[in-house]
């Protein structure tokens, strides 16, 4: 006889209360997620199917889900911790994360779990928001210590503690980010706080060229000035120059930490910053302990394919309670414009990202004069 499917045990009214009380803030989907112990799951499996399984899944069972589109979660215990594996279609994601319970997939964990990923959270940040939700409340979590940290692909490992980076300013006010050293030079006497140098190209010789050109735009002009991406080159720039070389930081995404010489770079003295599209991304970087922490994508953007659906509102003012005590600099990012900037600055945070409304301004001068107006005084000062 074949065995029927059994849904895995969750809190229904737990669930049905998570998305009334956060339907309104994160946005919901129609999606039917499903939760399955992996022996009680259904013979076809779907992207919205989430199996949960006590150990580890032998490679047959990693195939099936793979082709399918759905996530696995596997948990462990290892002494006083939960050890979850998430394997979804956006990755492998390894936490670990303080153990409330003997039930590694209580009916409240699975509720909460499959509420996040209507709430249009990926697998892994619902995760990180089930193992974080304290239990008897519909508040939503923002005490760091209890989200649990990243194991794979961590930064830091687990029990290490890493030396800060250097700290920036609070607050770096006008954060304008330009695709080249020529947008550098244009705009360097504009009295924008903080520059980007956003150089997109493998041609070595154009890139050393390229931060050359920009670091000496912004000598002498008060500007700070990250160069993204290229940090080697950018290092190399700056010991040959001394402290006076014009670069003041690096900027790196999720796939460039991966690569990038990390003692080195806070040898250099420069100050770090790195961008983040979620709460697994911000507990991966928090450890590193970077000088600033870039949120978002809050709003749609065309300067970038980015990894995850707009953020929203919502999302960022999560984001940035959950991250103001962890580094104490923070960045809104992501279809950043005179339009949306208050609201961006209202959640708090010191600085705020702009690209298409500098670039593609008809009046660039007039353009940062009234981005930079809607800033705080302390904001601006340079």
């Amino acid at each position: 006889m074949t065995r029927q499917p059994v849904p895995a045990a969750a809190d229904a009214a737990l669930h049905a209360e998570v998305l009334a009380r956060h339907a309104a803030t994160f946005g919901a989907n129609e999606t039917p997620w499903r939760a399955w112990r992996l022996p009680d799951a259904p013979a076809t499996l779907g992207a919205a199917d989430v199996l949960l399984l006590d150990g580890e899944a032998d490679g047959a069972a990693l195939d099936r889900v793979a082709a399918a589109g759905a996530t696995l979660i596997e948990t462990d215990r290892e002494g006083g911790q939960w050890i979850d594996t998430v394997r979804s279609p956006m990755g492998t994601w390894v936490f670990g994360g303080a153990a409330d319970g003997d039930t590694p997939h209580s009916p409240a964990f699975v509720a909460v779990l499959l509420a996040c990923l209507s709430l249009h959270f990926p697998a892994h940040d619902a995760l990180c928001l089930a193992r974080a939700w304290r239990s008897g409340t519909l508040d939503w979590p923002d005490e760091f210590a209890r989200f649990p940290r990243v194991r794979h692909a961590a930064l830091v490992a687990p029990e290490a503690r890493a030396e800060p980076f250097p700290p920036c300013p609070q607050r770096l006010g006008l954060y304008a980010v330009l695709p080249n050293a020529d947008w550098i030079e244009r705009v360097a006497q504009l009295g924008i706080p903080t520059l980007q140098l956003r150089f997109k190209s493998d041609d070595p010789n154009a890139v050393r060229e390229q931060i050359a050109r920009a670091a000496r735009a912004v000598r002498g002009t008060g500007s700070r000035l990250f160069i993204n991406d290229h940090w080697r080159a950018a290092l190399d720039y700056h010991a040959e120059h001394g402290p006076g070389s014009g670069i003041d930081g690096i900027h790196l995404g999720q796939e460039d930490l991966d690569e990038a010489d990390l003692p080195a770079l806070r040898k250099s003295g420069l100050w770090l910053g790195v961008s983040t599209h979620g709460y697994a991304e911000m507990l991966r970087v928090a450890p590193l302990r970077p000088s600033y922490l870039a949120l978002g994508a809050i709003f749609p953007t065309t300067t970038k394919v980015m990894p995850t659906a707009p953020q929203g509102l919502g999302r960022f003012h999560a984001y940035t309670r959950l991250m103001r005590g962890q580094v104490p600099s923070l960045v809104g990012i992501g279809g950043v414009n005179a339009d949306n900037l208050p609201q961006v600055l209202a959640e708090g945070v010191g600085s705020a990202a702009v690209v298409r409304a500098i670039t593609e301004a008809s009046d660039v001068p007039a353009a940062v004069e009234g981005l930079l107006a809607l800033f705080p005084g302390d904001a601006v000062a340079v």
